[in-house]
């Protein structure tokens, strides 16, 4: 929609705000590059926000223009239940009150229907579901018959045997069938210890969550087991999918800002994702959600109890607590943690405010951009894929490292390189440099299963022209300070945010002349790098940089040039904060609030109120120019 009415591509919400920014400041209503629409459907519109919510009334508007002023017919389509972005400025709200909020844009009046039956579940899960999670409500119907949802009641750490009993379901469904959703998926350690026993001992092909900026490739997914958040999982199915981490300690901190009087939205959403198998696990050492009717657990579910107890899983905790907004930090953050699922344009303002971005190197002609493969064919035979991307901008950097010093963590046997062969590579030491790369991120994030189904690729994926023209790039812009390099620096230290202290801790890609305490401590620096191999420098890439650099800076006082460098683009920024070290300060604070604030939302009449504002600005901006045009 916004490539249609703008012209051009927005990848992100930042770019949105770009345009409606210029479009609200030159007064203009944008001409539209697309033929005119008798209907516009709004599909999960629950999903709605305000940046969104400005695209479509000024793409209505556009498409009425086009019409010759004849408005459009607006169907909308959605569930308040799946409403779950909040933390993106989604709100359900846009649905609810659709028929008030679109009447000014369409002379058409609304006609609601419910579409409570549905076609994905059996009612065997629509009757668990309605009864042990939404107090009874007959919310969803359904007419399809299945096998009644299974509940396995299992004791930490019998990992093995919940794997076992897993492992049976999904080979009878199919892994490619299969799904396993979590609330969080990373350093989750019950979830990554389970995968773990299910791809290493049972065999399954596992499609293992990934850490790095590229959208999720359909072919990792193709033929595995699939492991994801909710929200990742959204928009999805599988015949069985599995459920972990659907108790009370959902609200201490996901939903802490939730009633626990009613089923929260997000658990709704993984509720409703199996076609034909549901399994919920529970954890023996947690409490049901408060709302959870435990009888109706039992009166619509198979329970498979593999503790010692021999009573009913125990009652709940009265519901009630009280809600808590407001700021709660972790004990930690990883700083490659801090900005990732926030608002996009509120970082970019958090990012405009406190730092002064200046462009040493544009983006490169796309045909000079490395294209190292994303993806790699694991199993020839099975059609299994795995997502490498991250593995290259390990290879990149490590092999830089080891020009540079000789040695690299990612080298098992260094000394078989000898000093004078430190800048060239051969296909066998490229091969060998990509697998250590690939059981090094298996250490770093715990998850086993690429590695394991890598047992036998070749691991030659990465050409030497590829490699050595990154190794050029970096030669060129840090071969200077060789001798004054240091890669991958822990750094952490204690932050206090409004009266909360969590411990801010990471690894610097690169700092250069770097002076050394005796106990080994960076005491200061000239410069700090973030290397990457990305499509696309971002926001996130920016903070990360400039929090190392506070973290490096924090015992000397003297901010460090900070320097942001994409090796597969050659893009280059150089990251200066308006108010130095207490700028770099307050930006990481700011950021740490965006991340880790719950927002009380705005009344509906101030919603609505906002929404009917937006409205006008879109009416009032002026269409003189496309009218003279036609």
């Amino acid at each position: 929609m916004a490539r249609l009415l703008f012209g051009t591509v927005v990848h992100d919400d930042v770019k949105l705000l770009e345009q409606i920014k210029g479009a609200v400041s030159s007064n203009e209503l944008p001409e539209g590059d697309f033929e005119p629409f008798d209907i516009i459907m709004l599909d999960e519109f629950q999903d709605c926000d305000d940046l969104l919510y400005w695209l479509i009334i000024c793409f209505i508007r556009v498409n009425t223009r086009k019409r010759g002023g004849r408005p459009v017919r607006l169907v909308t389509l959605g569930d308040e239940r799946q409403s779950i972005f909040r933390f993106r400025g989604a709100d359900h709200r846009y649905l609810t009150f659709a028929p008030e909020l679109l009447g000014p844009i369409s002379s058409h009046s609304f006609v609601e229907l419910s579409l409570s039956e549905t076609f994905r579940l059996s009612n065997e899960t629509v009757q668990f579901i309605n009864k042990t999670f939404l107090g009874g409500d007959s919310y969803m119907t359904s007419s399809k018959s299945g096998p009644k949802p299974i509940v396995f009641r299992y004791s930490p750490p019998d990992f093995n045997g919940l794997a076992k009993k897993l492992a049976a379901l999904i080979k009878q469904y199919g892994a490619e069938n299969s799904a396993i959703i979590a609330p969080s998926i990373r350093r989750n350690e019950h979830l990554i210890k389970l995968v773990n026993i299910l791809s290493e001992k049972y065999g399954i092909p596992i499609a293992q969550p990934i850490e790095y900026d590229s959208p999720v490739d359909k072919r990792i997914l193709d033929g595995k087991l699939s492991i994801s958040t909710i929200h990742g999982f959204k928009g999805r199915e599988r015949d069985l999918v599995i459920l972990l981490d659907i108790d009370s300690s959902f609200f201490r901190y996901l939903g802490r800002d939730l009633p626990d009087t009613t089923c929260p939205n997000e658990v709704f959403v993984a509720l409703t994702r199996a076609v034909e198998q549901l399994v919920l696990v529970h954890d023996e050492e947690k409490k049901v959600m408060p709302f959870v009717s435990v009888d109706g657990l039992y009166q619509t579910a198979k329970v498979t109890n593999m503790t010692s107890e021999k009573t009913k899983i125990a009652s709940p905790n009265a519901p009630g607590r009280a809600l808590q907004f407001g700021l709660a930090l972790p004990s930690r953050v990883r700083v490659t943690d801090m900005a990732r699922y926030v608002r996009g344009e509120r970082l970019d303002a958090i990012v405009q405010r406190h730092l002064c971005i200046r462009e040493l190197s544009a983006s490169l002609p796309e045909k000079e951009h490395i294209r190292m493969r994303d993806v790699v064919c694991s199993n020839p035979e099975k059609g299994f894929h795995e997502a490498v991307g991250d593995i290259n901008s390990l290879v990149v950097l490590a092999a830089f490292q080891h020009a540079v010093t000789g040695t690299a963590p990612l080298f098992v046997s260094s000394n078989q390189v000898t000093e004078e062969e430190l800048p060239f590579y051969t296909d066998e030491q490229l091969s060998r440099l990509c697998r250590n790369a690939c059981a090094y991120h298996a250490r770093i994030s715990g998850y086993l299963p690429r590695y394991l189904q890598m047992k036998d690729h070749d691991f030659n994926w990465i050409y030497l022209r590829d490699l050595v023209l990154a190794q050029n790039r970096l030669q060129s812009e840090l071969g200077d300070s060789a001798s004054n390099l240091k890669f991958e620096v822990d750094v952490e230290r204690y932050l206090v945010v409004d009266k909360r202290e969590t411990l801010l801790y990471g690894r610097a890609d690169v700092v250069t002349a770097p002076i050394i305490s005796k106990n080994g401590d960076v005491e200061s620096v000239e410069s700090v790098w973030g290397i990457k191999f990305v499509p696309r420098l971002s926001n996130e890439h920016i903070v990360q940089a400039c929090a190392y650099a506070y973290l490096l800076a924090a015992r000397s006082g003297q901010v460090p040039r900070i320097i942001l460098y994409n090796v597969r683009d050659g893009k280059k920024l150089e990251i200066t904060p308006r108010d130095g070290l207490d700028g770099l300060r307050r930006m990481i604070e700011s950021v740490l609030r965006l991340k880790y604030t719950a927002e009380r939302g705005l009344e509906d009449d101030q919603f609505t109120d906002m929404c009917r504002r937006t409205t006008r600005q879109v009416l009032d901006l002026d269409d003189s120019r496309n009218q003279r045009g036609i």
